[in-house]
C-alpha cells in the first residue's frame, strides 16, 4: 500500500482511506485467475496449485507471506512450491537502470541469436544463486562450448560422412570398448534428465551435455576417422561414424529446450524430426542408417571477441547520447594498500574446485608438498608451500580450490599447473574449501 500523497490511484484501503493498494494485490490473483478461478472449474483444478511458482529473490516476501494469506483468506490451496532465483550480476553489482549498468540482451542475441545467448544464460546461472555476466564471459563460453566443441563435432561427422559415405548415414558395426564407454556416458546423462529438472539444477543438465560433447571430441582424436577414411569406406568407419551421430543426436534433444531453433537445424542435418521425442533419447541406435546427411553452414561461427565488444560498446555509446544528461556517480574511496582491478579482469580468474589424491613432500624443500589433483574428469600436478602447515597424509581426501587457467611453471624442478587458494595471518595459513559436498571441479563464483 502507498499513502495517497504519494500515489494518486489505486484502490482505497477499506479500513483506512488515506490509502490505497495497487499492482501487488491484482498481480498476485492473475495466478489464479488466469487458469480459471471462478470461470471455469474443471481448467482450475487442472492447473492449480501449481507444483512450482519460480520467481526473483527480490519479490521473495510478496509470494511468501502476502500471497499465501490471500489463498488463505479464499479458501484455496498453496503452491506446491516456491523456488526464488538469484540475480544477474554485472562484476559484483547487481544491474540497475539508475547504476546505468543494465545490459541489454537484444544487443547480444541481434549478434549471436537467441539460442546461444539462452544457453549462456541457462549453463552460468546456478537456480538460488547470483551469477555474473560479462561479455568476456560469454564470449568466452559461447566459442569454448558452442563453436569449438558442438560445432566442431558436427562439421567433422558430416565432412567425413559427405565424402566417404556418399553424403548418407553410414550403418555401424561391431562395437568396441570405446563405442561401449560413450555410449554409456551419453545414456547415464540421459538418466540425469528428470533428476535435475526436478531439482532446478538446468545449469547442471547443460554441463552433463556440454560433457558428453567434449568426450565424443576425445572420442573421434582416439579413433581418427579421417584417417580410416582415405582407405575408403569400412565396417570400423561406419561403426565410428555412427557413433559420433547418434551421440550428436541425443545431445540435440537434450539441448532442444533451451536451443530449440539451432538443435532442430542439427537433427534436420541427419534426417531427423526437428522436434525429439523424449523416450528416444533413452534408447541408443534410433538413427536410421541410410538417412541422407545435409550439408549446413557452422551452426555457431567463432567470435571475434574484439569485434563483437565494439560493437556492443558503439551501440551503448550511440544509446547515452540520446539520454538525459545524470550528474555522475560518486566514486567509492580506494582501500589503502589495494591495487584495484575492474571486474573484466577478475573473471579472466578460472576457479575451480580440486580434489587432493596424493601429497608428498618435494626433495629439498622444506616448505613445498606436491599434490596430485583430481579436477572433474582430469588429473594435475601443483606444488604448494604448505608444508609447515600440512602434514601430506593429513590432506588426502580435502576438496580445495584451485586457479585453474594459470599457466605452468616449474618449482624446485617440478612442474606445478595451478594455485591452490590458502588464507595466511602471520604465522597462520589456512586452505581455502567449500561448504558441503560439491565433488571436485565446480566452478567457484
Amino acid at each position: 500500500s502507498r499513502p495517497k500523497s504519494r500515489l494518486a490511484w489505486g484502490i482505497e484501503l477499506p479500513f483506512d482511506r488515506d490509502y490505497v493498494t495497487y499492482v501487488w494485490f491484482d498481480a498476485l490473483v492473475n495466478y489464479i485467475s488466469a487458469p480459471g478461478y471462478r470461470a471455469d472449474d474443471g481448467r482450475f483444478r487442472q492447473w492449480w496449485p501449481a507444483h512450482v511458482q519460480l520467481i526473483g529473490k527480490d519479490i521473495l516476501t510478496t509470494h511468501t507471506v502476502y500471497w499465501p494469506i490471500m489463498l488463505k483468506a479464499m479458501g484455496l490451496p498453496m503452491p506446491r512450491t516456491i523456488f526464488a532465483h538469484g540475480w544477474w550480476l554485472t562484476g559484483r553489482e547487481k544491474m540497475s537502470k539508475s547504476a546505468g549498468n543494465v545490459v541489454n540482451p537484444l544487443d547480444l542475441i541481434e549478434r549471436v541469436g537467441v539460442d546461444a545467448f539462452r544457453y549462456f544464460l541457462m549453463i552460468e546461472m546456478t537456480l538460488g544463486q547470483d551469477a555474473s555476466f560479462t561479455e568476456d564471459t560469454f564470449i568466452r563460453r559461447y566459442n569454448a562450448d558452442l563453436a569449438n566443441d558442438l560445432g566442431n563435432l558436427l562439421s567433422r561427422v558430416t565432412k567425413i560422412m559427405g565424402t566417404a559415405c556418399n553424403g548418407r548415414v553410414p550403418p555401424s558395426g561391431d562395437q568396441g570398448a570405446d563405442e561401449e564407454a560413450l555410449r554409456d556416458r551419453v545414456l547415464d546423462a540421459v538418466n540425469r534428465l528428470a533428476d535435475c529438472v526436478n531439482t532446478f539444477k538446468i545449469d547442471a543438465l547443460l554441463t552433463h551435455s556440454a560433457d558428453i560433447v567434449r568426450e565424443a571430441n576425445r572420442y573421434l582424436e582416439r579413433t581418427q576417422p579421417w584417417t580410416l577414411a582415405k582407405a575408403g569406406p569400412s565396417a570400423r568407419l561406419g561403426t565410428v561414424l555412427y557413433t559420433a551421430a547418434e551421440t550428436l543426436r541425443i545431445v540435440s534433444g537434450m539441448l532442444f529446450p533451451v536451443m530449440p531453433g539451432k538443435m532442430g537445424e542439427l537433427r534436420e542435418v541427419f534426417g531427423l524430426p526437428r522436434v525429439p521425442v523424449l523416450d528416444d533419447l533413452r534408447r541408443w541406435g534410433v538413427l536410421q542408417p541410410g538417412n541422407t546427411v545435409r550439408p549446413v553452414p557452422p551452426l555457431f561461427p567463432r567470435l571475434n571477441m574484439t569485434g563483437i565488444q565494439d560493437g556492443i560498446a558503439k551501440k551503448k555509446k550511440t544509446s547515452k547520447t540520446q539520454q538525459t544528461d545524470r550528474p555522475p556517480a560518486s566514486q567509492p574511496e580506494p582501500v589503502a594498500g589495494v591495487h584495484l582491478i575492474d571486474a573484466e579482469e577478475f573473471f579472466k580468474v578460472q576457479l575451480r574446485t580440486a580434489e587432493i589424491v596424493d601429497a608428498e613432500r618435494v626433495e629439498g624443500a622444506d616448505k613445498l608438498l606436491r599434490l596430485q589433483l583430481r579436477v572433474g574428469d582430469s588429473q594435475r600436478q601443483i606444488v604448494a608451500g604448505i608444508a609447515r602447515q600440512y602434514e601430506p597424509r593429513s590432506l588426502i581426501g580435502r576438496t580445495i580450490v584451485i586457479v585453474a587457467n594459470l599457466k605452468p611453471a616449474v618449482i624446485r624442478g617440478v612442474e606445478s599447473n595451478g594455485m591452490l587458494l590458502a588464507a595466511s595471518k602471520g604465522k597462520q595459513l589456512r586452505l581455502l574449501t567449500v561448504d558441503g559436498d560439491i565433488g571436485s571441479g565446480a566452478i567457484v563464483k
